[in-house]
């Protein structure tokens, strides 16, 4: 049983990992009371950002006395659209926070891609993550279950955050053949659900687009800047990507 608090109360709520689904749930039952239904590589934060949003739904359901179930909604399109500048935030180091349960042969998106996770137990003192058409995170032979997912999800956090800078200035590379008003660089951050906004002049993007296609995030940079949908032609199948998906990296 997991607890989220509001402001003045606190949802109590369980999650049920199922393999292959694409979407994620929220129920509100008679009696098993708040349900979160998830596809498998989810962690709790993920869970916890999506009860944070519908907590006002939530909450209605519970004082009422009908079961429920909403699904939360696709990620906003306006999010990609410039906005004014916020104050910096500290870029988000690795956290261990618990994570959901990593399995072999498990799927994570890498620019628009999907690859899968080998993990291997060995007499290592430190795990670490490589990537050669597959995730493969090593792993101390003697860690648990809970100090293995928490230990792969940090070290997947590492990876896509190590990778960031130079992917994204790489997408920014192209989107200045066609912008004369390209920005010179743009930066990286933890900006949960948001795909891009802009902090003290300086384009600054979601870590977890690393998991869109080139094409998708040259068009979150564009749109921090000028009008994307006239920049680029193919501009309805760039943004798709981010009707069909949300940031959920793992």
């Amino acid at each position: 049983m997991y607890t989220y608090q509001t402001s003045n109360q606190t949802i109590d709520y369980k999650i049920e990992v199922v393999p292959n689904r694409t979407d994620i749930t929220v129920q509100i039952c008679d009696k098993e009371g708040v349900k979160v239904i998830i596809p498998r590589g989810l962690n709790e934060n993920n869970v916890r950002s999506i009860i944070a949003r519908k907590a006002t739904w939530i909450l209605k359901q519970l004082n009422g006395s009908q079961p429920a179930e909403e699904k939360p909604a696709a990620p906003k399109k306006e999010a990609v659209k410039k906005e004014t500048a916020k104050k910096e935030a500290p870029k988000a180091a690795a956290s261990a926070a618990k994570t959901g349960s990593f399995e072999e042969g498990d799927k994570f998106p890498y620019l628009g891609r999907q690859y899968r996770l080998n993990i291997v137990r060995g007499d290592v003192a430190k795990a670490e993550m490589t990537f050669r058409a597959k995730f493969i995170a090593t792993v101390p032979e003697n860690w648990n279950e809970q100090q293995t997912n928490e230990g792969i999800g940090q070290l997947l956090t590492e990876w896509y955050q190590g990778r960031a800078g130079e992917k994204f200035q790489e997408a920014l590379k192209s989107v200045k053949k066609a912008a004369d008003n390209a920005p010179e660089s743009v930066k990286w951050d933890e900006l949960g659900e948001e795909y891009a906004t802009t902090q003290d002049n300086t384009i600054v993007l979601n870590w977890r687009l690393l998991t869109a296609p080139l094409a998708t995030i040259e068009y979150v940079i564009a749109s921090q800047f000028t009008n994307a949908d006239e920049l680029f032609e193919d501009a309805a199948e760039r943004k798709q990507w981010l009707s069909d998906n949300t940031l959920n990296a793992f």
